[in-house]
């Protein structure tokens, strides 16, 4: 059995950071409620929708098709007789 001191200091601790914990709550909501009543105010009421970035592709289609194509035929290249190899053991 621990000491009572020892019961006593984690209490206080349990207590303490529970009490920590609701306070940063409730200030974290009360300032994000505020911030949305004067996002409201400024706007009007009606918020804009969040920009979505999208973006641009680096490459076309094409350029696509033929990176794919090279990738492909540099590892038949490289690969290629181990694959033949493999497939005459019966691998």
């Amino acid at each position: 059995m621990a000491s009572i001191l020892f019961q006593e200091r984690l209490l206080g601790f349990t207590l303490g950071t529970a009490f920590g914990l609701g306070a940063y709550v409730y200030e974290q909501k009360k300032f994000w409620r505020s911030t949305r009543e004067l996002a409201n105010v400024y706007s009007g009421g009606q918020l804009p929708p969040p920009a979505v970035y999208v973006p641009e592709p680096i490459f076309g289609r094409r350029t696509k098709d033929q990176l794919i194509h090279a990738w492909n035929m540099g590892v038949d290249q490289t690969l290629g007789k181990l694959v033949a190899a493999l497939s005459e053991r019966g691998w």
